[in-house]
């Protein structure tokens, strides 16, 4: 598995209409999870997500973003990347802040020979762990 680590520091007010961009080069095909970290300060103020060319990949619905204050958001994920390699984009704006603020980005990819059975074993591992803590909690 590959991690892709993307900083990406935003000015103060920075606007929606014009945001701070940074792009990240995928090698492989298939995004397996996703972490997007905002330091403690951000407030809820700064807002993020991740585009191919127009198109926004995470998070979705096109028009939500991600935003926080001294939380690491994460989530697992099976996504094809359209090519390979991939070029993503990170937009980030913080309307209405008066001091700058670097929030960063993890994703991690794979093969989509490996990336099939990475997410499944994933899945498995997580329900049997779900299994076992609640039947021990009941005995």
């Amino acid at each position: 598995m590959t991690l892709y680590v993307v900083d990406v520091t935003v000015p103060a007010d920075t606007a929606q209409t014009s945001p701070k961009e940074e792009t990240v080069k995928i090698e492989e095909e298939v995004v397996v999870s996703i972490e997007c970290h905002f330091p403690p300060g951000c407030r809820g103020m700064v807002y993020t997500a991740c585009y191919y060319g127009e198109e926004q990949l995470f998070p979705r619905p096109y028009g939500s973003y991600l935003h926080g204050d001294g939380e690491t958001i994460r989530w697992e994920e099976y996504y094809e990347l359209p090519e390979s390699p991939c070029y993503l984009t990170i937009r980030a704006w913080s309307p209405g802040t008066s001091y700058n603020h670097t929030i960063t980005w993890r994703i991690n990819a794979l093969p989509k020979n490996i990336a099939f059975w990475w997410v499944n074993i994933s899945r498995l591992l997580n329900f049997i762990s779900r299994a076992f803590t609640f039947f021990g909690r009941r005995g």
